[in-house]
Parts: C-alpha cells; sequence; structure tokens
C-alpha cells in the first residue's frame, strides 16, 4: 500500500523546519523573510516592476508596498522611474542594499549548503526533480479545481 499520508506528513515537517531555519538565518541579518526575498530578487535578477517582485515572491500588490516602503526607509532599495512608461516605477537595490547583499548572501547560502549537505549530489538532483514533479502535479489539481 502506498503511504502517501506519511510521506505529506514528513514533507511537511521538513519544510517547517528549513523554514524556521531560514527564518532564524535571515533575522540574524536584521531582516523578515519578505524583505530578504525582495532585496535578493533584485540582487541576483536586477531591478524590478513591482508587478513582477508580486508574482515571483507570491504576495499581494499592497504587501509588496509595505515592504518596498520599509526597505526604501531603510535605504536598501529605491524606486525608478521606468524609461519605458513614466507611470510606473522600478525597484531597484541602493549601493547600501547591494553592499548589504553582497556581505550577507554567500553566509545564507552556506546556510544552504549545509542543509544539504546529507545528500549526495545525486541524492539532491533526485530530491529537486520529485519536489518538482509534485508541485506541478499539484498545481495541475488546483488548476482543474480537483476534489478527487
Amino acid at each position: 500500500m502506498r503511504d502517501s499520508l506519511k510521506a505529506v506528513s514528513i514533507l511537511l515537517r521538513a519544510t517547517h523546519n528549513l523554514e524556521e531555519l531560514l527564518r532564524q538565518d535571515i533575522a540574524s541579518y536584521g531582516l523578515n523573510p519578505t524583505e530578504f526575498g525582495t532585496l535578493e530578487l533584485l540582487y541576483h535578477q536586477g531591478e524590478q516592476p513591482m508587478t513582477s517582485i508580486c508574482e515571483k515572491l507570491l504576495m499581494a500588490n499592497s504587501s509588496i508596498t509595505y515592504v518596498i516602503d520599509k526597505l526604501v526607509e531603510k535605504e536598501l532599495v529605491k524606486r525608478v522611474v521606468s524609461t519605458f512608461d513614466k507611470r510606473s516605477n522600478l525597484i531597484d537595490l541602493t549601493d547600501q542594499g547591494r553592499s548589504l547583499l553582497d556581505a550577507i548572501f554567500p553566509k545564507h547560502r552556506e546556510t544552504i549548503e549545509e542543509v544539504f549537505s546529507v545528500l549526495t549530489d545525486e541524492e539532491l538532483e533526485v530530491t529537486k526533480e520529485l519536489l518538482k514533479k509534485i508541485g506541478f502535479h499539484t498545481k495541475e489539481l488546483i488548476q482543474r479545481g480537483s476534489k478527487i
């Protein structure tokens, strides 16, 4: 018999523990997870329109506006008028924001590497593929409105 319920329990516990570890790591830099996620996105992908940040971080526009306002107050991000559409703003890191991420991201990456150090390279690849497969299938079920 398939033990899907046990797999869900294991996955949720692992996710909870990973989220808590990352929350503690991020808090040690004086940031909350949403602030860090926004900064990390800008750090790796460059300036972004607000709508793109919302989509990538799975947040409502009103919530991300609050986060951006807080990051502007901390002088970590700035609003830049779009050259394509003068009515919209792009969000970008300030020099101070980039310096902060330059300093903390390597440490954050080490924390993540430590989590997955218990897996071989092959196990990590298999884990990624299996989680993607579950994620895509779950998304399909949601989109179909499946009540199974």
